[in-house]
């Protein structure tokens, strides 16, 4: 039977830096005051994991998240979170019971669902989400008074109101028009309910919209720019690193990995990284992505496969097996942030932090439990 601590067995792991996840919950703190912060998240904390994070965020004060899934804040209750938990979508009616005995929130956006809901004898805490231009889900501002007249007339204990900006990431004068116009419609809303929230990270960091109660806080948490903005501010919270596995030289003449996408044409020096595509490393980085070995940058040779993919080290004096290997992050005076990653590949920042896999292990720096 096997034992121990195979974490870092082998030598390809996540590094959460809990610190600075703090560090960027004081900072929209203290921008958003009086406003508290509700930090999302959802899909595991966007790949950082929600557990450790939502720990360390509540016993800094934190008494508030946010998840998509009631499922996500099952698992948070399990691990000891005692803060309020918003649920952002669809919970089937037979799981409500389940919603109430765990005090946690569910978002109404719909007349369909109410309907629904209505039936089942224990109601839940609920926050309505009402659509000024998003147009997923929501009930629309001329609406939301008689619904929430509904809810309350049905059981529920609507405790909150909130909505979602569609471009508050943008610095163009027709989109900043456009969330203003959101904003408007929001605020004619004229009901009474304790907890109104409005601003995600582009709004807050943006300043221009109030934040009511709280402010929903996800990339930018983690220290991820939301848009194209670039804030000092803000530290990122995960790096991923690995280890050289092998090296070795090519003549000219011979290509790397499958497809033969890459034929070198002089003798190079290659190392072999122990990370692929079922890691979440992007196999669209295939000839074209680096890391950091040695603080240089060495680029992908061929294709990225499952489980390895080759570089460059020609122009490194001194390469070995075990040597660290920075696929996100800094090493020395160089770094290949989530922001390069995803403008390489065609994507946004967020996705590439959530497609890390489970495989990958997280290992948490500065945890204060």
């Amino acid at each position: 039977m096997l034992g121990g601590d195979f974490t870092e067995s082998r030598n390809t792991f996540a590094v959460i830096d809990v610190r600075n996840y703090i560090h960027n919950l004081e900072y929209f703190q203290e921008k958003c005051a009086p406003a508290k912060v509700m930090p999302v998240i959802k899909a595991n904390a966007y790949g950082h994991g929600a557990v450790m994070l939502a720990k360390s965020a509540e016993k800094w004060g934190i008494d508030y998240f946010a998840v998509a899934f009631l499922e996500e804040a099952i698992e948070l209750r399990k691990n000891g979170i005692s803060s309020d938990i918003l649920v952002f979508n669809y919970v089937e009616p037979d799981f409500l019971t389940i919603a109430v005995e765990n005090n946690i929130t569910i978002t109404m956006y719909s007349w369909e669902q109410l309907e629904k809901y209505s039936v089942v004898s224990k109601k839940p805490k609920v926050h309505v989400n009402v659509d000024t231009g998003m147009n997923r889900v929501g009930i629309k501002p001329q609406h939301v008074k008689d619904y929430i007249f509904k809810l309350k007339q049905d059981g529920f204990n609507v405790e909150g109101l909130y909505t979602h900006f569609a471009v508050a990431d943008s610095d163009d004068i027709e989109d900043i028009k456009f969330t203003e116009q959101q904003y408007k419609l929001f605020e004619a809303i004229d009901v009474d309910v304790s907890i109104k929230h409005v601003c995600n990270s582009a709004a807050a960091i943006a300043g221009r919209i109030p934040c009511h109660n709280y402010v929903r806080v996800g990339i930018a948490g983690y220290g991820l720019m939301p848009g194209k903005r670039i804030y000092r501010n803000l530290k990122p919270v995960l790096s991923w690193k690995t280890a050289v596995s092998h090296v070795k030289y090519i003549e000219k003449g011979e290509s790397i990995s499958y497809g033969r996408t890459f034929v070198a044409d002089k003798r190079m020096k290659v190392a072999t990284i122990p990370v692929g595509y079922a890691d979440g490393y992007w196999r669209h980085l295939s000839n074209k992505g680096e890391v950091l070995i040695r603080g240089k940058r060495c680029r992908i040779l061929g294709r990225v496969c499952m489980d390895q993919f080759v570089v460059d080290v020609s122009h490194l004096e001194n390469v070995n097996s075990g040597d660290e290997v920075v696929l996100i992050g800094e090493q020395l005076n160089e770094n290949i942030s989530a922001e390069e990653i995803a403008e390489l590949v065609g994507t946004i920042n967020y996705e590439v932090t959530c497609r890390i896999s489970e495989r990958v292990p997280r290992i948490y720096r500065g945890v204060e439990l």
